[in-house]
């Protein structure tokens, strides 16, 4: 069963009251956040926090700790680290519920040159307290990734093993504490496709047209380590990305992938682009894939930051999913702050609504959450 659009139950959006109330929360929200931010950034200098990440503050032989950089080992070529992220959500329908949400941890292997070997493995809804449970240990492991990558050059690398499958933008993004919003949108969360891939993938750069040019073939062609009911990939799946990156001002992007899952085809195109300038910066992406015998869907989402006062950020996202055959259309607005004491580390807070719901999920609600590289 490949991923699909989940069933939409549509809602009484026809009250005003309760729009206004959307607004009006989104709005406070963003003014509670924006009070406090130029107190938080003269906490401490900035030069201070940038320093924390690049000195070690453990060093004893080939041993030494960075923070947000892991432990490393020198002679040996070893990394440890990871990152965590700590999540508190208020929904009408759900109430209060405050979980570890991630446990992630990195092994990095590079002692030879030209060759790396990467190990990422996940635990999931370690701990979760709410207004029913407290304290419910339900969580689920995962080898996230798991490759070697073998540098021929610069434009040719070699990748296999369990790595992000490469399409669109978000999908790439490793970890929490590198996003602007605690609740990632909808259309990256497995809707349209599965966001690991085993198999291989031939990736690279060059250069050309005063920028860079990047490009990834991948293929899935081999069974996942784990055995998880909730993951279904496509028996067999290949695709192409291709991106031009033109410094750090903006970057744009294209993909490609078809799968077979039970003798059943669906074909998704992808687009993003990323745009930065000083304080400002923006991210767009679209997706829409066509299924055999169910139709098209697709979806997409803007989103937009502005830095206030260093560290503080405001963020801002519209997003919008169209599933296939019948199902309505779903829109729905996030705006929120996002406060970077150090720069591995980020505290969010949030207001998300929409129009209409998705069956076991409540989209509406405020959404917080702590993370960090360790």
């Amino acid at each position: 069963m490949r991923p699909t659009f989940r069933n939409i139950d549509a809602r009484d959006c026809g009250a005003g009251r309760r729009l206004v109330r959307r607004w009006v929360a989104a709005v406070a929200t963003c003014l509670f956040l924006g009070g406090f931010a130029p107190a938080a950034a003269q906490d401490e200098p900035a030069a201070d926090s940038a320093a924390l990440g690049e000195v070690p503050i453990f060093s004893r032989g080939d041993l030494s700790y960075r923070p947000g950089r892991g432990l490393r080992h020198e002679s040996l070529g070893l990394v440890l680290g990871g990152f965590t992220n700590l999540k508190l959500e208020s929904t009408d329908e759900s109430g209060e519920e405050l979980t570890l949400d991630l446990l992630n941890f990195f092994l990095i292997f590079d002692y030879f040159e030209r060759l790396r070997g990467v190990a990422d493995l996940q635990l999931k809804d370690v701990v979760a307290w709410d207004r029913d449970r407290s304290g419910v240990h339900d969580f689920a492991f995962d080898v996230r990734r798991l490759f070697a990558d073998l540098t021929v050059s610069d434009e040719v690398r070699v990748r296999v093993g369990t790595f992000l499958t490469p399409i669109g933008y978000w999908n790439l993004i490793l970890a929490p504490p590198l996003t602007w919003t605690t609740e990632a949108p909808l259309i990256a969360e497995e809707t349209f496709f599965e966001q690991t891939t085993t198999g291989a993938m031939v990736h690279g750069t060059v250069g050309a047209l005063g920028g860079r040019v990047g490009y990834a073939v991948f293929g899935h062609f081999l069974d996942p380590l784990e055995s998880d009911p909730d993951l279904k990939p496509a028996d067999h799946a290949g695709g192409l990305r291709l991106t031009y990156d033109r410094g750090p001002s903006w970057s744009v992007g294209a993909s490609f992938q078809s799968a077979e899952t039970d003798n059943v085809w669906s074909h998704l195109g992808a687009v993003h682009g990323v745009w930065q300038q000083g304080r400002f910066a923006s991210q767009v992406e679209a997706y829409v894939e066509d299924i055999h015998l169910e139709g098209v869907q697709w979806g997409g989402y803007l989103q937009g930051v502005v830095e206030v006062v260093e560290p503080f950020s405001l963020v801002a996202r519209y997003e919008h999913l169209a599933p296939p055959s019948n199902q309505n259309s779903v829109h729905t607005f996030t705006f929120g702050g996002v406060y970077r004491p150090l720069p591995f580390m980020a505290l969010k807070a949030e207001y998300r609504f929409g129009d209409r719901g998705l069956t076991g999920e409540d989209l509406d609600g405020f959404f917080f959450s702590f993370t960090t590289f360790f």
